[in-house]
């Protein structure tokens, strides 16, 4: 006979069976996401720590000329160097400036690939109570500071080997020793010429990092988490979900400017050339030289739309070549702004270029000059015939400053935040340059990110509008 007991036990179990691998599944996906969240959050706490360093390494190393370092020979002292006792007076601002700095100090290459030397510590200016960190009334010999010439060996901190002497830079590992947790940033010191001379390095103290790390990810926190991961990952799926829809969407948008631009401006250079054959073949030889020159218009026009996609695509896939080499930003936007003296005496528009002096720095020419083409045929294509155009340029601290701006239609607000974006243009934009495609800015933005700057935009619709690019000074 069946045991009605026994049935229903076996019933309660097979029931359980699925919610228990339910309720492991959960369990297992909410620690998986804690400790997700607890590593990323750990490296982006490093990233930031490690981008700040950087930086403000790259900041230091503007302060000190490379000419100045070269005088500072190995044995020199303060009493006898004026250019050491200048360097060490310099590192010794950027540390009490600048929190968490622990050592500053210079240093420089030797004859002996595994060692580099030492040109100048900030310690050196410091009293012997100064240096006495321990405080055991005498200065020990690891807290003696490093005299010019004393050897380091980088085998300790590879990217001293080659990175350090390239562009700013950072250790990938935290050292510790007797003054605590230390991360190390570096950046090189040029000439005037951009020839490398040696670099300069900061030692920034990590404690407060170290203990706010080890007090987030305390096991307490991570049950909170844990707790509250279920929410949270709900909430990650709707927003993943609807980033996804977006993505589509803007995908789908693309495509469609992309289309667009193919019907619109690919459409009249081939609308030229078949007339033009068109011509040729019912004129004859009569009309050959006249067909000649349209074909040869279509063929310049399709080549230029063209180009103008491939540079797109390059910006777009972040695979955009700088070669940046020492030149003059002032002669560069000085022969944009002449080679576009026909095209202004056509429609009787003038430009008046204000500079303050010669600013000549790292730049790749080329792509400079067609930024700077792109701002200025803009501000003819959207301002009336007779309008002045006014380009200024000038030295902003470590900062070169290009302004473009016209008194032309503007662009509408609404647009404003979106018309750096791939194929977007202002909604009153058809109404002065039909053949527009929504690339020229957003190929603008690609290069001056590219150089490290910035651009910024400001317009009202029927007033104007004023571009602004910002170039550091390297």
């Amino acid at each position: 006979m069946k045991n009605p007991f026994r049935s229903d036990a076996w019933k309660r179990i097979q029931g359980f069976v699925p919610a228990a691998l339910i309720a492991a599944v959960i369990v297992v996906l909410l620690i998986s996401a804690g400790a997700f969240f607890f590593y990323r959050g750990k490296v982006m706490m490093q990233t930031q720590l490690k981008d700040k360093l950087r930086s403000t390494a790259a900041v230091a190393a503007m302060q000190f000329e490379g000419e100045e370092i070269r005088k500072i020979k190995d044995g020199d002292s303060i009493e006898k160097s004026s250019a050491l006792k200048d360097a060490v007076i310099k590192l010794n601002a950027i540390r009490d400036s600048v929190t968490g700095i622990r050592f500053a100090y210079i240093m420089k290459r030797t004859e002996d690939p595994k060692n580099l030397a030492f040109v100048a510590d900030a310690d050196l200016l410091r009293t012997q109570q100064q240096l006495d960190h321990n405080k055991n009334g005498t200065v020990d010999s690891e807290e003696e500071p490093s005299h010019p010439g004393d050897l380091y060996d980088w085998t300790t901190a590879p990217v001293l080997l080659e990175e350090a002497f390239l562009h700013a830079a950072v250790d990938e590992q935290f050292t510790d020793d007797q003054w605590g947790k230390v991360l190390s940033g570096y950046a090189p010191i040029r000439t005037k010429q951009g020839r490398i001379v040696a670099i300069v390095g900061l030692d920034m103290a990590a404690d407060d990092y170290e203990s706010l790390s080890q007090s987030i990810f305390s096991p307490i926190a991570f049950s909170l988490i844990a707790l509250a991961a279920l929410c949270i990952g709900g909430s990650i799926v709707l927003f993943l979900w609807r980033r996804r829809l977006e993505g589509l969407a803007n995908l789908e948008a693309e495509r469609s400017g992309l289309m667009r631009l193919a019907f619109h401006q690919i459409g009249g250079p081939l609308t030229i050339i078949n007339w033009s054959l068109q011509e040729l073949e019912e004129d004859g030889p009569t009309s050959i030289q006249r067909t000649i020159v349209n074909i040869h218009e279509g063929v310049k026009r399709l080549s230029g739309i063209l180009k103008t996609l491939k540079k797109a695509d390059l910006v777009h896939a972040d695979r955009l070549e700088y070669n940046a080499e020492f030149a003059s930003l002032t002669s560069i936007v000085r022969d944009v702004i002449e080679s576009a003296g026909t095209r202004l005496t056509d429609r009787g528009q003038r430009v008046r270029f204000s500079e303050c002096e010669n600013i000549t720095m790292r730049l790749d020419t080329a792509m400079m000059a067609g930024v700077v083409e792109e701002l200025l045929t803009n501000a003819m294509d959207f301002s009336p015939d007779g309008a002045e155009i006014i380009v200024r340029l000038r030295k902003d601290g470590t900062t070169a400053r290009l302004e473009v701006q016209d008194f032309g239609c503007g662009i509408p607000a609404c647009d404003l935040s979106r018309v750096c974006d791939e194929f977007a243009r202002g909604t009153n934009a058809t109404r002065f340059k039909a053949d527009g495609n929504g690339l020229g800015l957003y190929i603008v933005k690609g290069v001056v990110t590219r150089a490290g700057g910035t651009i910024a935009i400001a317009s009202r619709e029927g007033r104007g509008t004023t571009v602004t690019v910002k170039l550091p000074i390297v």
